[in-house]
């Protein structure tokens, strides 16, 4: 058998991983195009672009590590019981349910690796993801630079008469920053985009006037400043990022942000701005989801089985559906036990239980179709199949 144990290992990692990178590409195929539209066009660096994407891999690895280990094992299974290799087993006296064990342990697997992503990297993935676009919305405002248009950045208004968008260089360009004791008007004849240590951009310009009106200026007495200063300039370097934009919160006013130790160190006193429900909530949804994985073998194996010369698609596409509703239930749950409506143990818990029981029960109906002769994996396997056995014959007698 362990031989067998290792060819349904190979046979599931295979189209596992295919289905996980392809599931990957989709997930994050619509907000690859997003990115790529603002950083890019901005010209910002390719490295950029992929620093962003890496932070919405735990985020989406999340959602497609399940879904990818059921398409996986049904895939296996399927094509084990179409070559009559599950039944010829299951002839030789070998139950499903030892037939399923080697699924199971990469279910353990996935869900320890699904669990840490839940517990951890996601938690950081995400706060580094939003303070990165936060970064970039500050900093790479050149992509909203348009000829002959009055273009407001912060608050500065900038119009340049021609931008030419490869060499990032300006001609007749004006500048406005209207500021809370001061006001600055600036023309020049030319200017230059470029980039700063930190990588922010900075506006060079070239053979210019720059007019500053100071608002809190004395009017009368022999030491007062004038409230309006001319300076005639051969270069002028200034940012085009808001200068006085605060820097990015400090995480943890999200509950989606906490690991899921912070959730449970602040279950009664959570942060300000977040409700105690909020992070009891994240924290069950959490482990729910992740003891949830293994379950997917025992509800994608009796799914995948079926007769000779059939692919069984059906079963595969029942599988997913359930999955995914399931998914929406733990969802609709958690926006309960948040408001306050439930709680924990009838919003999340109860459908788990469910989603668990409908899984062992299919697996067991299915093993059951040929008698048993060997243990298997599971210790209660017999029981189970006593107690169905007469519950089958109450109901007939009804």
């Amino acid at each position: 058998m362990r031989t067998y144990d290792l060819y349904v290992l190979r046979q599931t990692i295979k189209p596992l991983t295919l289905a996980l990178v392809v599931a990957l590409l989709v997930l994050l195929i619509e907000r690859m195009l997003r990115l790529l539209e603002l950083l890019l066009g901005a010209q910002g660096p390719l490295k950029l672009v992929l620093e962003v994407m890496a932070y919405l891999v735990p985020h989406y690895i999340a959602l497609a590590l399940p879904i990818s280990l059921l398409i996986g094992v049904m895939l296996a299974f399927n094509r084990l019981s179409r070559d009559g290799e599950i039944e010829a087993l299951q002839c030789a006296g070998v139950d499903l349910g030892r037939l399923s064990r080697m699924a199971v342990v990469v279910a353990l697997g996935v869900a320890i690796v699904t669990g840490s992503v839940l517990g951890y990297l996601k938690p950081y993935g995400r706060y580094a993801y939003q303070a990165m676009i936060y970064t970039v919305t500050n900093a790479v405002l050149q992509a909203f630079v348009q000829s002959g248009v009055f273009n407001s950045i912060g608050d500065t208004t900038l119009l340049v008469h021609d931008f030419d968008a490869e060499n990032r260089t300006f001609s007749r360009i004006f500048v406005f920053q209207d500021g809370k004791d001061q006001s600055t008007a600036i023309t020049a004849g030319e200017g230059m985009l470029t980039r700063a240590d930190e990588g922010l951009p900075v506006l060079r310009l070239f053979d210019g006037v720059r007019l500053t009106e100071n608002r809190e200026a004395p009017e009368h007495g022999a030491d007062a400043s004038p409230a309006v200063g001319v300076l005639r300039f051969d270069q002028l370097r200034m940012s085009l990022s808001d200068a006085q934009a605060p820097m990015f919160r400090p995480r943890g006013i999200d509950e989606r942000e906490l690991t899921i130790t912070e959730l449970w160190q602040k279950r009664n006193t959570p942060p300000p701005g977040i409700r105690s429900s909020d992070v009891i909530a994240e924290f069950n949804v959490r482990l729910a989801r992740t003891f949830s994985v293994p379950f997917l073998p025992l509800l994608g194996i009796p799914l995948a089985l079926g007769r000779r010369r059939s692919d069984r698609s059906w079963g595969i596409a029942a599988g997913l559906l359930v999955l995914i509703l399931y998914n929406q239930i733990l969802d609709l749950g958690k926006n309960l036990v948040e408001s306050g409506e439930t709680g924990p143990l009838i919003g999340i818990w109860l459908p788990f239980l469910a989603f668990a029981a409908v899984s062992c029960w299919l697996l067991w109906r299915a093993s059951a179709r040929v008698p048993q002769t060997s243990g298997g994996v599971f210790p209660t396997w017999g029981l189970l199949s006593d107690v169905g056995g007469v519950v089958t014959r109450l109901t007939r007698r009804q």
